[in-house]
């Protein structure tokens, strides 16, 4: 088990959760340098959703298309949960978030531990 990879797992989705979404996206690509397989396509999924969210912010919605639709196509080949995170949901969320949808929750769902 590596636990920098759980610490900057559980760091990255307290820090999305309140909003804050190039923090996030640090920490996770933090991990990210250091995993492979599906722990790196996870936090490349979510690096790329942090990165979307910040685009969407700033008025860039082709941007954030772009990065949603990346993100998608590494987190659809996930299972439903994985590493805790709930994958299924987020994927759902990021469709939403793609179409500009503003009623889709802006949080991943996920269980530490």
């Amino acid at each position: 088990m590596n636990s920098h990879f759980h610490e900057c797992l559980a760091e990255g989705m307290a820090r999305f959760n309140a909003g804050h979404w190039y923090e996030a996206h640090e920490v996770w690509e933090d991990a990210w340098r250091e995993e492979s397989g599906e722990r790196r396509q996870l936090l490349q999924g979510l690096i790329q959703v942090a990165a979307g969210r910040l685009q969407r912010e700033a008025g860039r919605d082709a941007g954030a298309r772009t990065l949603f639709t990346r993100a998608l196509e590494r987190l659809e080949r996930l299972p439903a949960y994985h590493e805790g995170v709930d994958v299924g949901a987020l994927v759902h969320n990021v469709r939403q978030w793609r179409e500009g949808d503003t009623r889709a929750p802006l949080v991943v769902a996920w269980s530490p531990g």
